[in-house]
């Protein structure tokens, strides 16, 4: 990667760029609200461990980022890279809320947001991206990891989801996927790569799957 563009990743991952506000959960205070300008809620789901992470934005902002993301593939390419690698970390140490290790992890997932497919249909669809937003961490038991993101509206106003809620949320992608006749998810099982899940279990193909 060039220069400059190791210096822009390097610059988000410590919150630098001008005119940005992820605002964090561990600072809403009682209530866990964010301000109602930041009307874009963010989480990280793993799967895995059950480590999550809560932030919120402004749409403009979400919007900014995946304008930036849009003119270039690099970019692009490196919000995936660098998210995977700042959530795995995160997750695989537990981070709190209130640990950097977290800020960086949701930075990030803000950025690959931004630059999904799911956005833009989220964009074109309702004309504005304020609701819930999950980026659900996959980890498989031969060591790859992929993330699926989602959305839903404001189906429970500002206030962000509760851990059960976004546990629960999670489950019903994570079914979704495994029903859906084409997802990233059915794709790794059918080539027999099972799931890992937090309860050490695995998630492989039914017995009387076949393929249509």
């Amino acid at each position: 990667m060039q220069k400059n563009e190791g210096q822009f990743w390097a610059n988000l991952l410590v919150g630098s760029k001008p005119g940005w506000s992820v605002s964090m959960a561990e600072s809403w205070g009682e209530g866990g609200i964010a301000l109602a300008h930041l009307s874009a809620n963010i989480y990280a789901f793993d799967t895995s461990t059950g480590w999550s992470g809560i932030c919120a934005v402004t749409p403009d902002d979400l919007i900014q980022a995946a304008d930036i993301l849009e003119g270039s593939h690099i970019r692009r390419n490196a919000a995936v890279s660098y998210a995977h690698r700042e959530l795995l970390h995160a997750a695989d140490g537990m981070a709190t809320a209130s640990e950097d290790a977290t800020r960086r992890a949701m930075v990030l997932t803000m950025y690959y947001v931004a630059q999904s497919q799911t956005l833009k249909a989220v964009r074109t669809r309702y004309g504005s991206v304020r609701g819930h937003w999950l980026c659900l961490l996959y980890r498989f038991k031969q060591g790859q990891s992929m993330i699926r993101p989602a959305f839903r509206r404001n189906v429970i106003g500002r206030k962000s989801m509760s851990q059960d809620m976004l546990a629960q949320w999670a489950s019903e992608v994570m079914h979704e996927d495994q029903n859906a006749q084409d997802s990233g998810l059915l794709r790794q099982l059918r080539a027999g790569n099972q799931l890992l899940l937090r309860n050490h279990s695995l998630v492989a193909l039914p017995e009387n799957w076949r393929s249509k």
